[in-house]
């Protein structure tokens, strides 16, 4: 097993944390939650003459998203909250041209954004990319605040898991963007479970334990 940038292990084999390459860990993830590009940093690195970790002089672009995406530093090098924000800024720029305009690519994932609140608070579910490359879904309060946050909510729900619900509600068998935008309400996640609910008053909500 490769071991990551930030890591070293020792003679007996244990895998310990790199100090020097730690705090260049935490400086990318600073820079990028302070709305550096990954050029920007690229060239900050650059400028302090920080090697990559291959040894060249110059980091690349895809060096420092591999970084930013690694869920193994969460915890001993980075906060979870920090690494739950860079994972939601890296998901807000996919939908952003060099230009720093919206593109006009759909992603059909993102239908489901503003339906999903939390049943404790009710603040909207926040869609999140793990390192594994699932796609997960979180109280917003508790990605923004982490620890500090007013909800105790803790349920994380995947993707795929949301779509089967709403499949079932709308008893079809392939996820259906344009039925969900007409039919779909609120789906509202609790420690005790999802609720989807439609717009029409007549049509019952599904509750899922």
């Amino acid at each position: 097993m490769k071991i990551p940038y930030g890591y070293i292990q020792s003679t007996t084999g244990e895998i310990n944390i790199n100090q020097k390459q730690s705090s260049v860990v935490k400086s990318i993830y600073d820079l990028y939650l302070q709305s550096k590009s990954l050029g920007g940093i690229v060239d900050t690195l650059q400028e302090k003459n920080i090697p990559s970790p291959t040894g060249n002089p110059r980091w690349t672009r895809a060096a420092i998203d591999k970084i930013l995406s690694n869920g193994r530093y969460v915890s001993s090098i980075i906060s979870e909250n920090q690494f739950w924000k860079a994972q939601i800024e890296r998901e807000r720029r996919t939908n952003i041209d060099d230009n720093g305009r919206k593109t006009a690519r759909y992603n059909s994932q993102n239908v489901l954004s503003g339906l999903l609140v939390c049943g404790e608070c009710g603040c909207t579910y926040r869609r999140i990319t793990r390192p594994s490359g699932e796609v997960v879904w979180r109280c917003a309060d508790k990605v923004e605040s982490g620890k500090q946050a007013k909800c105790s909510n803790t349920m994380t729900v995947s993707d795929e898991e949301i779509k089967r619900m709403v499949c079932g509600q709308l008893g079809v068998e392939d996820f259906d963007e344009e039925a969900v935008r007409d039919e779909i309400g609120t789906i509202v996640v609790g420690e005790g479970g999802i609720t989807v609910q439609m717009k029409t008053p007549q049509s019952p909500g599904l509750m899922v334990l």
